[in-house]
């Protein structure tokens, strides 16, 4: 062999790693990615957190839009059920079964809620989904923080139906004895400080936190993550002569806000801000076993900024 080829093969071998030297670079390498995986994780977190918080100012910009083609009455938390094909609203041009808050703004936000919606509760869209259980077929009605919560019912996001548009009836057949709607704009005494809507885990807050089941589309599990989404209970809830959202279950499940944005839920206001705020900051009280507790205080969350549960014949009661 050459002299060259001698030198030619110890320059190739003196170019390798050795066991040492790559162990050393895999142990450099797993520590960056230690240091940058929760680091992106984070920031993904906060982006989802900030898209969430334009999502609810579209909304409130809808709720603007609403008010001021609708005499200044909000809209219902969502239209009551008469029978399979009735209360229904027309939106973007097609009737829609039962829409919910959100789909009744729609129009005003600008966006369609459902690409194929259904006239009756047992119809079917393209999607192979009921009418009355539809999903949401665009971002601007889901929170980026639980994107998959994209049924009608079991929604992300939930209005304060109590004290702005309860429109359940009292009496089946009288179909105008809506429990506390139309409500109108001239009863909220200060806009900046009532809540409108925002982030909402639906009737799991009434389990302690291990024993709320995960989200489920289609689910009527009053202790799943997301149940009754779209109804969000105050505070306050009288268990005796008041409202929440799983009334008709036994026992009664109450919603709450979901503090699904590093331990703050984003809450749309009336006057049309949108904010992070704790549990604690809304008023909300915790068990000791994390359970969202019915007494709370609901000065944030009443239209005349008394802390008092909605019951039959509020505001009246003292």
């Amino acid at each position: 062999m050459s002299t060259r080829g001698v030198w030619l093969r110890r320059r190739q071998w003196g170019g390798a790693f050795t066991l040492i030297e790559l162990l050393v670079v895999i142990g450099i390498i797993a520590l960056l990615m230690s240091i940058l995986v929760p680091t992106l994780a984070a920031a993904r977190r906060r982006g989802h957190a900030v898209k969430c918080l334009a999502n609810l100012r579209s909304l409130g910009q809808g709720i603007a839009i609403y008010l001021d083609e609708n005499r200044d009455i909000f809209m219902p938390g969502r239209l009551p059920k008469i029978d399979d094909c009735n209360s229904y609203a027309v939106i973007h041009g097609r009737t829609k079964f039962r829409p919910t808050f959100l789909a009744l703004l729609s129009t005003a936000v600008g966006v369609p809620p459902f690409d194929d919606p259904q006239p009756c509760r047992n119809t079917e869209d393209m999607f192979g989904e009921a009418g009355g259980r539809q999903n949401y077929s665009y971002d601007v009605y889901v929170c980026p923080g639980v994107p998959d919560w994209t049924d009608e019912r079991n929604g992300c996001y939930g209005f304060n139906y109590q004290f702005l548009g309860n429109s359940r009836l009292f009496n089946g057949d009288d179909l105008t004895s809506y429990k506390n709607w139309p409500v109108a704009l001239a009863k909220v005494r200060h806009p900046g400080r009532v809540v409108a809507a925002g982030d909402c885990m639906g009737t799991a807050a009434s389990w302690a936190p291990f024993d709320r089941q995960d989200y489920d589309d289609d689910s009527r599990d009053a202790d799943r993550y997301g149940n009754e989404g779209f109804n969000l209970d105050p505070p306050w809830v009288d268990e005796a002569n008041g409202e929440m959202a799983e009334f008709d279950h036994s026992p009664q499940a109450r919603s709450a806000a979901d503090p699904r944005h590093a331990n703050k839920a984003n809450m749309l206001w009336v006057d049309g801000h949108a904010s992070p705020n704790t549990l604690e900051m809304l008023g909300y009280t915790l068990e000791d076993d994390g359970v969202i507790s019915f007494f709370g205080s609901n000065v944030q969350w009443s239209v005349d900024g008394r802390d008092h549960p909605w019951t039959p014949g509020y505001p009246d009661v003292e």
